[in-house]
């Protein structure tokens, strides 16, 4: 009676890998006659040789870079150093453009001190939480805080 209820597993054949065998031949066989078809029809015209007849030719053979004499513009002229060639500068620095790197950096305002800034400059309250929020990542509820310490710390002195 349990023979009746079991069930009989398929036999697993060749199509499967058969149909793919014959997918990857066709394929194959795809590719090699459009190569030889844009071989034949659309040849390649760089492969025979010499270019200089029908293709301009965008690069000189002939290396510019021991002509210095021209190369003095207003970004400077080229000078040898140690075996190195550096543009050197004789007009001078811009002082408005030039940094001093080796001086201290100014320190960044303080959420207080950007606090009492704008309170002094009249600020909206609203724009001054804004702004605060915005310039030192803070709450809402920090920002407020901070001008209402503020405040007064102003009132008191």
């Amino acid at each position: 009676m349990f023979t009746l209820a079991e069930a009989t597993e398929p036999q697993r054949g060749w199509g499967g890998p058969v149909a793919l065998l014959i997918a990857v031949v066709l394929f194959l066989l795809f590719i090699g006659v459009h190569y030889a078809w844009t071989t034949i029809w659309f040849p390649s015209p760089t492969e025979e040789g010499d270019t200089d007849l029908g293709v301009n030719s965008q690069v000189s053979s002939v290396s510019d870079t021991g002509d210095t004499d021209r190369d003095t513009s207003p970004w400077g002229r080229i000078v040898n150093r140690a075996g190195r060639r550096v543009r050197v500068y004789d007009s001078g620095r811009d002082t408005e453009l030039d940094l001093d790197l080796d001086g201290a950096d100014p320190e960044p305002e303080t959420l207080e001190e950007a606090v009492d800034r704008l309170d002094r400059q009249g600020v909206a309250y609203a724009e001054i939480v804004r702004r605060v929020m915005a310039d030192h990542r803070v709450s809402e509820s920090t920002a407020k805080r901070a001008i209402r310490t503020s405040r007064q710390a102003r009132s008191t002195s």
